[in-house]
């Protein structure tokens, strides 16, 4: 019998004693799964990813135009704000449906507390030194701060619930039930994470979005990370929704040189130790045989 089938047994039967310990059976807190995603995960993740697509490409901008009688950076964020709202809702449900429990905190502070230094790689994400430098400014009045904080909020959520809270959980009920297992449904689900950046070529150039599939992989890694630490979706959106509204700041509210070499060398720095410690995290802080059981057969709690 090699490694992975010992590890295989272990996580089962640790699964199988916590839930004998609960006097819960996982039929009790399985969801309705009413179009058996969870029998098809593929044919889930598929439509999911279908699903997302059509929020991300909505027209969001006329949406804004409509409700404040203009275009431009406020409108479209405005728009595409309330559209990933929308969105959000429905994967809420669908989440739900699945019987997905991806909203509690009962037990979770251990788990918030190992994710806090991942802070440091969205506020790193802040044009830090052009703004010593006084090479940035910010402009921008209160309202497009809000609308903008209102935006970057809404991309958070909504993308995490659909890459962390479902299609993460889908990939990772048909994994090997191992480490192994865990690592590999974690970089899928950030793969795909990054692939959906591609609808990015209709706007903007291909070395721009190769460079944004490239980040958006070790976002996506890292919120997954979070993810297993405190199985609680909005510690994920918050993360995700902070480094978007440190990183876009400049380039929404402001303007000025936000990449230089200074500028590169401290983000370089900052994700080799933030991927360093995820790595750690994964070896010695994320549980096995609990994963198992919070995202499989018991849905997550």
């Amino acid at each position: 019998m090699n490694e992975n089938e010992n590890e295989k047994i272990v996580c089962d039967r640790a699964a199988e004693e916590e839930r004998s310990a609960r006097g819960n059976p996982a039929e009790k807190r399985r969801g309705r799964d009413t179009f058996a995603l969870q029998k098809s995960p593929v044919f889930g993740i598929v439509v999911v990813m279908l699903f997302t697509l059509g929020i991300v490409l909505m027209p969001g901008e006329k949406l804004g135009a409509l409700l404040l009688g203009e275009k431009g950076v406020d409108a479209r964020n405005l728009g595409n704000a309330l559209f990933r709202i929308v969105g959000a809702g429905v994967m809420v449900w669908l989440a739900t449906d699945l019987g997905l429990r991806i909203f509690g905190l009962r037990k979770r502070l251990h788990g918030f507390l190992w994710a806090l230094p991942f802070l440091v790689v969205a506020v790193d994400n802040l044009p830090i030194v052009g703004l010593a430098r006084g090479e940035v400014s910010i402009s921008a009045g209160i309202g497009s701060w809000m609308l903008f904080a209102f935006h970057c909020l809404s991309v958070g959520l909504f993308e995490e619930i659909v890459f962390r809270g479902v299609i993460f959980p889908l990939i990772l009920q048909k994994a090997p039930h191992t480490r192994k297992g865990i690592f590999w449904s974690l970089m899928l689900s950030s793969a795909l994470f990054g692939a959906v950046h591609l609808v990015n070529l209709l706007s903007s150039d291909p070395l721009s979005v190769l460079m944004q599939i490239g980040y958006s992989f070790l976002v996506g890694a890292m919120c997954g990370m979070v993810f297993l630490l405190c199985r609680n979706i909005f510690a994920c959106a918050f993360l995700h929704a902070l480094f978007n509204f440190c990183g876009l700041m400049a380039d929404e509210l402001g303007s000025g040189v936000v990449w230089d070499a200074a500028s590169i060398v401290l983000t370089a720095v900052v994700a080799a130790a933030a991927v360093a410690y995820g790595i750690w995290l994964m070896v010695y802080k994320v549980d096995g045989p609990k994963a198992f059981l919070l995202f499989g057969e018991e849905g997550i709690s």
